[in-house]
């Protein structure tokens, strides 16, 4: 069946946006004349208007009342499909709110009632990954052969006022560093290995090291920033999020934790060196070829890890900072 006005109700964290794209690609594909819209909270509407699959994005307010003014904006457009992508309440409470007739989504979160076609996870869904969910919600199914890596157009007027705002750094080459995670500790490579990862490559005189984070990560950016010392420069909380992707499209490798960051750079075309603890590749790691993935082998592997995990800090501080810079070399040709 072809649908000509679609909702998709996206997901609320960076990471899990961009591994929504290869099914959102694949589905303006096959539906070429659908007008597509997806509705985000206001942190993620400018990487959504950078992607080309969606010809409108509405921004989800805050709050009770904002869900009701959202319900009102939504019902407004006449849609006559919504993709819930979102686990929320709140994600199936606005279309219903605004009479979608059709509303798509997985159960949960006591809100199956809302939904008039529930998707149930596909057997086998824990070794797969997490794009394909999204790809399930779609009505794509695994018949869809391969998905597409996320494809994301960075204005050349961003790019180039990035460049400019990155100017001052060393090197002929630059690497980007991503200390930091939002889901935290359980996701993040000691600092102090990312401050030597970094002076091994500052050491080998042709490499400018840009350390990246939000603003509230910029005390962690700092530590880095400062640890590795001249030939690093500190842009946590500095860019917006089309100017972050645009400086990391500039670098020739970004090392990184699993982070939203990391599916970013990936998404722009950059390679990645992706530092995992106890969260599993398979499941959330970069979408794309050639990157390398850091890990200790043997280990029990979840998806659901508390946000500062003893043990995955413990297998985190045990990849070495040598063996990420070998591979980030290896990745710089």
């Amino acid at each position: 069946m072809t649908w000509d006005n679609v909702l998709i109700c996206g997901v609320n964290w960076l990471g899990d946006s961009i591994m929504s794209m290869p099914a959102i690609q694949l589905f303006k594909r096959q539906n070429p004349s659908c007008r597509i819209t997806m509705l985000v909270k206001s942190k993620l509407v400018p990487i959504w208007a950078m992607h080309s699959a969606l010809d409108d994005v509405i921004e989800l307010r805050g709050n009770s009342v904002g869900t009701l003014t959202t319900a009102g904006v939504v019902k407004n457009h006449g849609f006559d499909r919504a993709f819930v992508f979102a686990n929320s309440f709140r994600s199936v409470l606005i279309p219903f709110l605004a009479r979608v007739p059709v509303r798509t989504g997985m159960p949960g979160h006591q809100r199956i009632w809302m939904l008039t076609h529930v998707i149930r996870p596909c057997a086998g869904v824990d070794s797969r990954h997490q794009s394909w969910e999204y790809a399930d919600i779609l009505g794509l199914g695994d018949d869809c052969g391969k998905l597409d890596i996320p494809c994301l157009s960075v204005p050349q007027t961003v790019v180039e006022k990035s460049r400019e705002c990155a100017g001052g750094i060393k090197g002929e080459n630059w690497v980007g560093l991503i200390p930091g995670a939002a889901y935290g500790p359980s996701k993040c490579w000691p600092a102090e290995h990312f401050i030597e990862a970094g002076r091994s490559l500052v050491r080998r005189g042709k490499f400018g090291i840009i350390v990246f984070g939000t603003e509230d990560e910029k005390d962690l950016c700092s530590k880095v920033a400062e640890g590795i010392g001249d030939g690093a420069l500190n842009l946590a909380g500095k860019t917006s999020l089309p100017e972050l992707a645009a400086l990391l499209g500039l670098c020739r490798v970004v090392i990184t934790n699993d982070s939203g960051g990391m599916h970013l750079a990936a998404a722009v075309g950059t390679k990645v060196v992706a530092i995992f603890g106890l969260t599993d590749p398979a499941r959330t790691g970069p979408l794309g070829s050639g990157h390398r993935i850091m890990l200790k082998e043997g280990i029990r592997r979840s998806r659901d890890i508390k946000r500062d995990s003893p043990e995955a800090r413990e297998w985190l501080r045990s990849i070495g900072p040598e063996k990420v810079v070998q591979a980030a070399i290896e990745l710089l040709g």
